[in-house]
């Protein structure tokens, strides 16, 4: 057998000026790995954040990308979208690894299904509840407590049959809709929905029933659900991942050969 040559150790890349080095290494240690701006949540809570002209610089030499919103169409250029938010591509995470010594892979995005018991608005409320506390039924829950043991609650969505994917802290009010319904949210609108959070570069795993699993899996064809069977055996299986840390990360391992699977090829 011929012995295969060894390439030896990755080629550290060209390291970036202060600011832009900084700025990777600080989205690299986010669990949304966001490359944080004026316009981001991170400005307006005190946390690191850096000025347009930082992340031009990392938007060019790819080491930072946008995530597509719905009104993008096809690819989406930063500098024609008027800036936005940036998160680490591949390049910056490479980046990070060998610039920064960061163990840092693709983000780790949980979703579970939404319930049909809702907590009710008290006399003299106005505003609504976070999503992350508006269902209240047993399964809901169930489903919850295993995706706070998988990921960052800020890397949890939930698949909403009116809103479509949303974060544990957006408001909402309770309502009544079903998948089906003519208000129910659609496979090629959850599209937008995939794309506006970047699950084209994640490792996803959806905890919940087949119908919403449908729903996500066009645009989410890495999706790993690994709830099988009666309500009662995901419940179970919830509790299992709970208590197991080798479950945990044996379907983190199935998420991410999944997702390998299906990236494009360069």
């Amino acid at each position: 057998m011929t012995p295969i040559p060894d390439s030896g150790p990755p080629s550290l890349p060209p390291k970036l000026p202060a600011k832009q080095h900084e700025a990777v290494l600080t989205a690299a240690q986010r669990p949304d790995q966001l490359v944080a701006g004026r316009d981001d949540r991170a400005y307006w809570k005190g946390e690191p954040w850096y000025n347009d002209r930082t992340l031009a610089a990392l938007y060019t030499a790819g080491y930072a990308g946008p995530f597509p919103q719905p009104w993008h169409h096809g690819d989406t250029d930063w500098g024609e979208t008027i800036g936005g938010s940036l998160y680490l591509t591949p390049a910056g995470r490479e980046y990070a690894r060998l610039r920064g010594n960061i163990d840092v892979h693709r983000r780790k995005v949980v979703i579970i299904a939404c319930g049909d018991k809702k907590r009710p608005i008290p006399d003299g409320q106005r505003h609504g509840w976070l999503a992350g506390e508006l269902y209240t039924g047993h399964y809901h829950r169930s489903l919850r407590r295993a995706a706070d043991t998988l990921t960052h609650p800020d890397l949890i969505r939930i698949a909403s049959a009116l809103h479509g994917l949303v974060p544990l802290d957006r408001p909402l009010h309770p309502y009544n809709v079903t998948l089906g319904h003519k208000r129910a949210i659609t496979a090629e609108k959850m599209t937008g929905h995939t794309r506006g959070y970047g699950l084209f570069d994640a490792d996803v795993i959806f905890l919940g029933g087949k119908d919403y699993a449908e729903l996500l899996r066009p645009s989410v064809p890495h999706l790993l659900a690994p709830l099988t069977g009666p309500m009662g055996e995901h419940r179970r299986l919830c509790r299992q991942a709970r208590e197991n840390p080798a479950l945990r990360e044996m379907w983190w391992e199935q998420a991410a050969a999944l997702s390998d699977e299906h990236r494009p090829a360069p």
